[in-house]
């Protein structure tokens, strides 16, 4: 038997398995050939400069708004998670950098915005803006320049009147001092509040008015509540720069009790009820002492009013008065009031004679008023009109000031400490 041919067989078949072995490539994990593959062939990102949107390019932005915000819309990135990176400078070369903002996170609006800290005024400011991804950093964005205004600083006002504890009107002018103030301020404005609390949380009546020369005021557009205290201040502004200036000191004020005019018996003069108001009481200095002369003065704004010729005889047949103090009393219960002492112009406003025991004979207004002795404290009103004794003869135009109250004070009775002279408006 011939065996040859089967061993060589074999021996064939083996090789051919040798030899497609040998063609074949052993096998890897998935993980590893991926690994190798990117270690072979790193991808970076492609980015776009993103572009600046604000401050726009030549904005004049006031000291008084910063702090300043920056906002790009964002760049184009071909991976995400994106981070930006703003500078300004003072120079359009970026060699004086102020401020460097990093790794700012893009936003998922469209708009990323950083915000600056504290730029120095009346300066010129430049920016621009890149973005950074997947390890590529692109170039900077078009530059912006933007000028950040003036330095501009204002004071307190300082109050006049009325200050603390003052007696006033119903309706009271409020005055302070004009502000100090630095750097290139605009026209001024001042904001007046009256409040029921030195809290100011509840504000009864408020103004903003024009700055007026060394001082400014507002007067109260409507009566306030009769024998209540009230609260005030004033704060000055400049709308140009932004900038609004610390309130003034708080002060107080209480008004007097009010006098229904209509309902008042009137002893001597016409009936004031009718008549228009046009002046206003500035100040009552009083004292019903003899040994001071029992003075009474009345400061009142002047409107004006034309004289009457005197027809009382004298020297100067020219002679005119032109206004009348007026006194008020409570009398049991009721108002009584008349024209008492003439003023004339260049005279002043006080007269002599009202003194605590003096003033009702000396009135001449008759029952109950000649009888009445005021005590320490009480009130009395008071007021000044256009002439308004010996009418018809003597009458000129029906206009008067507002009435005021002011506690009767006598030094001869009760030492009197503390301000003679209660102001009331002006």
């Amino acid at each position: 038997m011939n065996r040859f041919p089967a061993v060589c067989a074999l021996a064939v078949l083996a090789l051919a398995g040798a030899v497609a072995a040998c063609g074949r490539k052993s096998p890897v994990a998935p993980s590893e050939a991926g690994a190798a593959a990117g270690a072979a062939s790193p991808l970076t990102a492609s980015v776009g400069a993103p572009r600046p949107l604000a401050p726009a390019a030549g904005a004049q932005i006031r000291n008084a708004d910063q702090p300043v915000t920056l906002i790009a819309t964002n760049g184009f990135s071909t991976k995400p998670g994106a981070v930006y990176t703003f500078e300004v400078a003072t120079d359009a070369a970026f060699a004086t950098k102020v401020q460097t903002k990093e790794n700012v996170q893009e936003s998922g609006s469209g708009k990323t915005s950083v915000q600056l800290g504290a730029l120095a005024a009346a300066r010129d400011y430049y920016w621009h803006v890149r973005s950074t991804a997947g390890g590529t950093t692109g170039v900077f964005s078009q530059t912006f320049k933007f000028t950040i205004g003036p330095a501009v600083s204002l004071g307190a006002p300082s109050p006049i009147a009325p200050l603390n504890g003052s007696q006033t009107g119903a309706r009271p002018t409020l005055r302070v001092g004009n502000v100090s103030r630095s750097g290139p301020a605009g026209a001024l404005t001042y904001v007046f509040e009256v409040a029921t609390s030195s809290a100011f949380t509840t504000v009864v009546a408020s103004a903003t008015v024009p700055e007026g020369a060394a001082e400014t005021g507002f007067e109260l557009p409507a009566d306030l509540p009769a024998n209540t205290t009230f609260f005030w201040r004033a704060a000055a502004s400049d709308a140009s720069s932004g900038v609004a200036g610390p309130p003034s000191a708080a002060q107080s004020f209480t008004t007097s009790l009010a006098i229904d005019l209509a309902r008042v018996v009137y002893l001597r003069g016409p009936n004031l009820s009718t008549w228009k108001q046009t002046g206003r009481i500035i100040a009552i200095d009083q004292d019903g002492s003899a040994a001071a002369n029992g003075y009474m003065c009345i400061s009142f704004t002047d409107p004006g009013w034309p004289g009457a010729k005197w027809i009382y005889g004298g020297d100067d047949p020219n002679f005119e008065i032109f206004a009348n103090q007026w006194y008020f009393a409570n009398i049991n219960g009721i108002w009584y009031a008349g024209a008492g002492e003439w003023l004339y112009r260049g005279g002043g406003t006080c007269k002599a004679g009202q003194g605590t025991r003096t003033i009702g004979p000396d009135s001449g207004f008759g029952e109950p008023f000649t009888s009445w002795v005021p005590r320490v404290g009480e009130l009395v009103g008071y007021a000044v009109t256009a002439s308004a004794r010996a009418l018809p003869q003597m009458a000129t135009v029906q206009e008067r000031t507002d009435v005021v109250l002011y506690p009767w004070h006598d030094t001869s009775i009760q030492p009197f400490h503390g301000q003679t002279v209660i102001e009331f408006a002006r």
